[in-house]
């Protein structure tokens, strides 16, 4: 299955804009948005034809006007072509007791692509833990501008897809476990 993934989006038409013509030229399986949509134009996201999943991020206020447009996953475990996808955003889930093959989060897990600019890490410690835990196949994050970009810890490829800096969308291909960042 092929995803395409961003984050950090904070309102900025010109990143949606970009974001919506890699979707029309890769046609991706599945969109994931993790956090931080700032203003969103419901227009452009019309224009995707496949489910997108997402999550809140620290800036976030009232998404309401996207719910019929994207199945916010914040706190719920949901099942998407024989993928489980836990959501973590505004809410955190009660319990987890499946295999968790993708995590959506905006916040990374503590040491693993949270890097700030100061080199501190500020990542959640609660998520390094389920990713010990639970050895997820994906975490697909943002909120860290500076440390965008993928790295492996264990069995798990963290994504750090955020475009607050640079960058337009990342794409994942599950099957053969490539990743490839657009526009980083």
């Amino acid at each position: 299955m092929l995803l395409q993934c961003a984050a950090d989006f904070h309102g900025r038409r010109e990143r949606y804009e970009k974001f919506v013509r890699v979707f029309e030229e890769r046609q991706p399986d599945l969109v994931i948005i993790a956090g931080d949509w700032g203003n969103v134009d419901d227009k452009i996201l019309g224009k995707i034809d496949v489910p997108i999943y997402g999550v809140y991020g620290n800036m976030d206020g009232s998404l309401s006007h996207l719910n019929d447009l994207v199945d916010f996953i914040d706190g719920r475990i949901v099942e998407y072509e024989n993928l489980v996808f836990l959501g973590i955003g505004s809410k955190y889930p009660e319990s987890i007791g499946k295999k968790i093959d993708i995590v959506v989060t905006h916040i990374p897990p503590y040491k693993t692509k949270d890097k700030a600019f100061l080199g501190m890490h500020i990542g959640s410690k609660w998520l390094r833990q389920l990713m010990e835990e639970k050895e997820p196949r994906y975490i697909i994050c943002g909120h860290v501008h500076e440390d965008a970009g993928y790295e492996m810890y264990g069995k798990c490829y963290v994504v750090n897809c955020s475009i607050g800096k640079k960058g337009i969308a990342t794409l994942i291909d599950t099957e053969s476990n490539e990743i490839e960042m657009i526009g980083y």
